[in-house]
């Protein structure tokens, strides 16, 4: 009975790494984000959250091409799987690309082809190991720059590019998702400050992990602010979600596993798209 209930807990994690390591969830975490957006915009446009999550496999498939320099000979459990899985890998990239251009023709605007160009062209840029090379490589070598890329591009697709294509000002949508984004990418730049190569730089790395959690809170703290005051969500709701927000960012450890990073909390974006869905009842 424990053999069989052992076999079943592993294939449930096999299956769980599987859709986590080929970058399934993340693009589902993006898709959630460009939801909910759309929400808090009142879009009436065709949606772009197909389009965004399929971008995310190509973006986030070709960033596993490239290990990030590292001060140690550690190497991440989703750099192990991918080397072990290689054919899965490129099939979320070739699917990425194939549903990323059937949703571009079918939505035939060349405003929208030059946002995604020029968000795309820093993704690719971010990790390449020919750019600055004397550095580490990519534009995350660049010292601090790291946390604003990363929380730069995940608001201009999920936040200001929704916001545009549904004819609304997209700098309120972008603030308040460049500060989310920075609040729950600093625990992972705290988790993976003592691999990554000093000369990345990141916030960690600088101010140490204790003030970057700090900061990680007031950044949360101030998106919040500009949902309820400017997006107008429910203080009550929306106080209680950030609460639980905070306390995911206060636990954080790295002795949790990677799951809890790249499954957890970057399965957080659904909860926000919950919380605007479940508003007509609140």
């Amino acid at each position: 009975m424990e053999r069989s209930l052992n076999t079943i807990i592993n294939t449930f994690l096999g299956l769980l790494r599987l859709v986590v390591y080929a970058n399934f969830w993340v693009a589902g975490a993006v898709w959630a984000l460009t939801k909910f957006t759309e929400y808090l915009v009142e879009g009436q446009g065709h949606s772009l959250a197909l389009l965004n999550a399929s971008g995310t496999l190509v973006v986030y498939g070709f960033a596993r091409l490239f290990e990030g320099p590292s001060d140690t000979d550690l190497s991440s459990k989703i750099s192990q799987w991918r080397a072990q899985m290689p054919r899965i890998s490129w099939l979320s990239i070739i699917a990425g690309v194939a549903i990323s251009i059937i949703e571009l023709i079918h939505l035939n605007s060349w405003e929208l082809l030059f946002h995604y160009a020029l968000g795309g062209a820093v993704a690719f840029l971010y990790p390449l190991p020919f750019i600055l090379k004397h550095t580490g490589g990519g534009l995350r070598s660049i010292p601090g720059l790291k946390l604003l890329l990363i929380a730069g591009l995940w608001a201009y697709i999920t936040a200001f590019i929704p916001a545009v294509w549904n004819g609304v000002n997209g700098w309120f949508p972008f603030l308040e998702r460049i500060l989310w984004t920075a609040a729950l990418t600093i625990p992972f730049d705290v988790r993976d400050s003592s691999i990554d190569s000093k000369s990345i730089k990141t916030l960690p790395h600088l101010l140490g992990a204790r003030n970057s959690i700090f900061i990680a809170h007031a950044f949360l703290w101030l998106s919040f602010a500009t949902l309820v005051l400017y997006f107008g969500l429910p203080l009550p709701a929306t106080f209680l979600l950030f609460c639980f927000f905070a306390t995911v960012i206060i636990i954080a450890n790295h002795r949790f596993g990677d799951l809890y990073y790249s499954f957890f909390i970057e399965g957080l974006p659904w909860l926000l798209l919950g919380l605007v869905a479940l508003l007509p009842y609140l």
